[in-house]
């Protein structure tokens, strides 16, 4: 891996926080613009979904995101891809009913004449603490 500049560090953490905001108001015209377009997404359980998927799943509101902390993050450059880790603690609402998420995550990001570009998110559950 090479060293990430300041810069592109704060570009990944300040697009991942953006793409947190637009899942919390499931606002899928913003993810999409932040969703390469062949963007994968693995859940904790590991399903995968490719962008369309995706994106109708929060278009039908099935689970709404309410707060994701996220702690231990890392962010380094892998060639022309930034890949950002860490941990978060996710409270989604599914079906009225509160649901809590510890995983880890990675997530590939790149940079396109767009902005920063979600190529690919991954969680692994994490055990009960």
């Amino acid at each position: 891996m090479m060293p990430i500049t300041d810069d592109r560090a704060s570009m990944v953490l300040a697009a991942d926080e953006a793409r947190y905001q637009a899942l919390y108001a499931q606002d899928t015209a913003t993810l999409g613009q932040m969703l390469a377009p062949d963007y994968v997404h693995t859940h904790a359980n590991g399903k995968t979904d490719d962008r369309a998927a995706f994106l109708a799943t929060i278009a039908a509101g099935r689970y709404r995101f309410v707060e994701a902390v996220r702690t231990d993050q890392r962010v380094r450059a892998a060639g022309p891809a930034i890949v950002l880790s860490g941990t978060t603690r996710t409270t989604l609402d599914v079906g009225g009913e509160t649901k809590v998420m510890r995983n880890a995550f990675v997530t590939v990001w790149v940079e396109s004449d767009a902005g920063m570009l979600l190529l690919h998110w991954q969680a692994t559950a994490l055990p009960a603490a």
